[in-house]
């Protein structure tokens, strides 16, 4: 009994290790996986007003009008970018169908995203 014992816990760490390496060759990286993200957005508060310009630079930095702004990721997937600025407010892009919604949470209101072409 005593010697099946290294035998099974030897086995048991290299299931383990095989299975790690796998797995890692799976999943995607991370700086190629959301690039509908990037770019420059813009989006009007009200119709007649100047549109804000929203950037999502490859690095996932946040520029409004041109300015950075201090935030750190909580989500990010397929549908959805989440930021937390630094009061702790989120600012969330979102896929709603094929249209990007824009939303801040301290106006607590959603603006539809349209692409600006450089």
């Amino acid at each position: 009994m005593k010697k099946r014992v290294p035998i099974f816990l030897g086995l048991s760490l290299l299931t383990g290790a095989i299975g790690s390496i796998v797995l890692k060759r799976r999943q995607p990286a991370v700086k190629d996986y959301y690039k509908q993200y990037v770019g420059q957005w813009a989006y009007q508060k009200k119709p007649h007003q100047r549109p804000v310009m929203i950037t999502i630079t490859p690095e996932y930095k946040l520029l409004f009008q041109d300015r950075q702004e201090p935030v750190s990721i909580v989500e990010l997937s397929p549908q959805r970018l989440v930021f937390l600025d630094r009061l702790g407010y989120s600012i969330i892009f979102e896929y709603k169908g094929e249209q990007l919604t824009f939303y801040d949470e301290t106006e607590g209101t959603s603006y539809p995203l349209n692409s600006v072409e450089e």
